[in-house]
């Protein structure tokens, strides 16, 4: 019996999500588990219980509103469910349509340091990082952006990092990094895919954008444990601990109020 859930991937990888719904429920459990993906992402706890037992609704609320309820407290047989914990920091109403309201049109994929780039450090998605193109999509669709490490292994000679990732990565296995907007078409992603932004307007005769998925369209997918462990290198860490030693700058207090 699962009562208490932080990771909703995590949970579909390790039981078996693939049960028809009953004659007093809705849909299967894979169903419910979307369901639970979307409120959660919103900030909303959510619980799967037995529909033939309405009334143990009023117990389950009663149980999980106590302030002084412990995270690893045992769940009383009269209130027992599967609770989803909201995430702590909910998304936005825009990120949150990105992910879970537009359907993607085609997959890009990314090498290592473009995985670093843009989910540790909030970069911007370059053309530099981008290995290849997945379907047909217009400029503004909404597109999974993937880690493959197949398609690294056979790119060249990997450097030390890389080929750290490469051997913590299993092999054959896509990583989804997030989802995101693209700003041009995937047959021009193709062409630009590898080159620096000051390139565009002689690949593409217009520069639109320095970037194929602005940060700010990104929504990151995945897990901090798996990006820590996978991705991020002792010279990452390195960097992340000195921006956070940064001093914050201070404002002088010689400027005047605009």
């Amino acid at each position: 019996q699962v009562t208490n859930v932080t990771d909703i991937k995590a949970l579909r990888s390790a039981v078996d999500v693939s049960s028809a719904g009953s004659a007093v429920g809705t849909g299967g459990m894979a169903t419910k588990l979307i369901a639970a993906e979307l409120a959660t992402a919103a900030g909303v706890a959510t619980v799967i219980t037995r529909g033939s037992t309405p009334q143990k609704v009023i117990d389950i609320i009663e149980h999980f509103s106590n302030p002084e309820l412990a995270a690893d407290e045992p769940v009383p047989a009269n209130a027992l469910c599967t609770r989803f914990v909201a995430k702590s920091r909910p998304m936005i109403d825009r990120k949150w349509w990105i992910l879970h309201g537009m359907y993607c049109a085609g997959t890009v994929y990314v090498d290592a340091g473009a995985v670093v780039a843009l989910a540790r450090f909030k970069k911007s998605l370059f053309a530099a990082g981008v290995q290849r193109v997945e379907g047909v999509f217009s400029a503004n669709q909404a597109v999974r952006v993937v880690y493959e490490p197949e398609r690294e292994a056979c790119a060249g000679q990997p450097s030390a990092d890389e080929a750290r990732v490469l051997q913590a990565t299993p092999r054959g296995e896509a990583i989804e990094i997030g989802h995101g907007l693209v700003n041009y078409t995937s047959a021009e992603i193709s062409r630009i895919r590898g080159c620096h932004s000051s390139e565009f307007e002689a690949i593409l005769g217009y520069c639109d954008s320095d970037n194929v998925i602005n940060r700010g369209n990104m929504v990151i997918t995945i897990a901090d444990q798996v990006l820590d462990d996978v991705f991020v290198t002792r010279s990452h860490k390195t960097k992340i601990r000195a921006e956070q030693r940064a001093p914050v700058p201070v404002a002088s207090s010689s400027l005047a109020a605009i």
